[in-house]
């Protein structure tokens, strides 16, 4: 009967280490996020969850995976690093890294007190600096556009010295009524050398907002579909390419021509190392706005200005996700979190990874993942969420190991002990 004694022990240890394998700190599910990338450090702001009671909940955490790490090249285990959360929560926000590589700007967005739909007018601008104790600001900025607050829907590039963001809509004051949204049609410019504002008022373009926004080396922006506003909301046709000149500030559309694309919005877009920009997922504007637009993912030429649709092998392929965020890294693009079109919502726990040389996704893995520890500038915070899976193959990050993977571990070091247990009972004997 000696041998009962240890079986709570192996039941203790065998929890024990199934609240690590689930409770260490990783990103929670979200969707309206944005991520930019900081030398190698790939940074997610802000985002919102829905609690099991349909509340809402703003997120204010930030969290990075640093690609630079070399051992997220040849380990199953990635790691997310948490750092100083923004000021409030705030979801659909757009972000840029300055010049130097170093500061982070994080625009616009719906700020939102805790657990509630009531906006919080803090701020429309902060600053961040990572290299600096983590340390958020809010920037004096002179002639700043005061209708700028709570503008949301939105995309923001940079070149040297400028932040260029379009257009985007807004609530009213403590309103989370549609009828009460407003829409706009300026392009706003921040000179961040000087903290000056300026806005001009685009007349060849209806109020838009909810597009991608990419900054050419050319100098030209080229905003993707999206969603205009007349008499109402409609898609911009995929054919109908705009562009602004950053350096004669002139607007124009240009016909594109290729491959038939269906209209979109909640993608993302990245450029390529051959200029082409690459989008991938979105949902259809319709009565189930949840549908899902396709093709999940082309390619736009910007010297023919032509649409086309990769050949991609149908392994690993993603989930069609919308409102999600992505980013280049290098041949790699990195797509996170969102939700999953056609699905009515279901959020998005993964982390996928396309090779955009080879147009290939790799290592997706759609099981949860553990996370080693947080930076040492990280504020704690407990995190409310459930899981996020990052995957890699072919040393690239993002192999995830998942929760099954760790009850099973848990499963055979329990049955190592119980073993262990049962051959010195027997010595006993």
């Amino acid at each position: 009967m000696k041998l009962f004694r240890f079986v709570p022990f192996t039941f203790l240890i065998s929890s024990y280490l199934l609240f690590l394998v689930t409770c260490l700190n990783v990103p929670s599910l979200r969707i309206g996020q944005t991520s930019v990338l900081v030398g190698t450090k790939l940074y997610f702001f802000g985002g919102y969850l829905m609690t099991t009671k349909n509340t809402p909940i703003a997120i204010n955490e930030v969290w990075y995976l640093d690609l630079s790490n070399s051992s997220l090249f040849n380990t199953v285990i990635p790691t997310w690093y948490k750092d100083v959360e923004m000021p409030v929560g705030i979801f659909d926000i757009s972000c840029v890294s300055s010049f130097n590589n170093s500061d982070i700007f994080v625009f616009g967005g719906r700020q939102y007190l805790p657990n509630s739909w009531t906006i919080s007018f803090n701020s429309s601008v902060y600053r961040f600096d990572p290299n600096n104790n983590s340390i958020w600001s809010i920037p004096n900025i002179t002639s700043f556009n005061s209708t700028f607050k709570t503008r949301s829907s939105i995309q923001a590039v940079i070149d040297k010295t400028r932040v260029f963001i379009f257009g985007g809509t807004s609530n009213k004051a403590n309103s989370s009524d549609n009828s009460s949204r407003i829409y706009y049609n300026d392009m706003n410019i921040l000179d961040i050398t000087n903290m000056s504002w300026s806005t001009l008022v685009i007349p060849q373009s209806p109020p838009y907002f909810a597009y991608t926004a990419t900054l050419l080396p050319t100098g030209l922006i080229v905003y993707i579909s999206g969603l205009d506003y007349l008499s109402g909301v409609s898609p911009v046709n995929m054919s109908e390419i705009r562009t602004f000149n950053t350096t004669s500030l002139i607007w124009s559309n240009i016909t594109v021509n290729g491959s038939s694309i269906e209209s979109r919005w909640g993608h993302s877009a990245v450029l390529g190392q051959n200029g082409d920009i690459i989008i991938y997922g979105g949902s259809k504007y319709s009565v189930d706005q949840n549908t899902q637009a396709l093709p999940n993912l082309a390619v736009l030429n910007t010297n023919s200005w032509t649409w086309s649709i990769p050949d991609i092998p149908p392994i690993n392929t993603p989930k069609p996700l919308s409102h999600h965020s992505a980013a280049l890294y290098k041949n790699y693009m990195i797509v996170a979190f969102g939700f999953i079109a056609s699905t009515r919502g279901l959020f998005n726990k993964d982390v996928y990874v396309l090779d955009t040389q080879k147009y290939v996704w790799i290592a997706v893995n759609n099981t949860a993942t553990t996370t080693k520890g947080s930076s040492t500038s990280q504020k704690s915070q407990t995190n409310k969420a459930q899981e996020t899976s990052n995957s890699s193959s072919n040393k690239v990050p993002f192999i995830g190991i998942g929760v099954v993977s760790g009850i099973v571990l848990i499963g055979i070091i329990s049955f190592v002990i119980f073993l262990l247990f049962k051959k010195r009972h027997k010595s006993y004997n």
